[in-house]
């Protein structure tokens, strides 16, 4: 289906690019979502006078986008869920529930289940990093924690940092040998070269 796109789309173009897309993506989500309108004669006619709003109303998205990154950058979100003893919630916790814990940390309702990224439902406690799509030229990663309980996140993050210094020093190390192989390996093939 061809479609004029009247907001930025990641991956997709920006405000007044012709594009072509499934028609289920269009008429499931961009259509819905007032991000693109079918390409018709009349309709790019109806576009191009409606342009500067377009224009103004993406403009005025991407600066309630880049207001949320600033109120929830660095901090930790936040979610207590019920869970067995080895671990493993008893539901799941779902982009919905991401989003509305994050739209109560930063006291507003600017961030729907649509603007989380997550690959699959969330089903063991611990630490997670997730995206938020908050704009085509807006996104971040928050950590989310989760936890049977407040008196665990302390734990929960502490062990997550110790394993993130242990991948990091490990990756480090090896760099390390990896740089000392390939030194080793130069001189060798130089000599085969001279045996020729």
């Amino acid at each position: 289906m061809k479609i004029i796109l009247t907001a930025a789309v990641a991956n997709l173009g920006r405000i007044g690019d012709v594009v072509e897309v499934k028609n289920g993506y269009a008429k499931n989500f961009l259509i819905p979502n007032n991000k693109a309108i079918c390409f018709t004669v009349s309709n790019s006619k109806v576009f191009e006078s409606k342009r500067k709003e377009f224009e103004q109303a993406n403009q005025k998205d991407l600066e309630s986008a880049n207001l949320v990154k600033e109120k929830i950058y660095g901090k930790d979100i936040i979610i207590i869920e019920n869970a067995s003893d080895d671990g493993r919630l008893y539901g799941s916790v779902s982009s919905a529930t991401i989003a509305s814990e994050i739209n109560e940390v930063i006291k507003q309702k600017s961030v729907s289940r649509a603007d989380v990224i997550l690959a699959k439902p969330i089903k063991e406690i611990g630490v997670y990093e997730v995206k938020l799509a908050l704009h085509s030229e807006a996104s971040i990663s928050v950590r989310l924690v989760v936890s049977r309980s407040d008196s665990e996140v302390a734990a929960l993050i502490k062990a997550a940092d110790k394993k993130s210094e242990k991948f990091s020093q490990k990756a480090e190390g090896e760099e390390e040998v990896k740089t000392e192989v390939e030194a080793s390996e130069k001189p060798k093939k130089a000599k085969k070269k001279k045996a020729e």
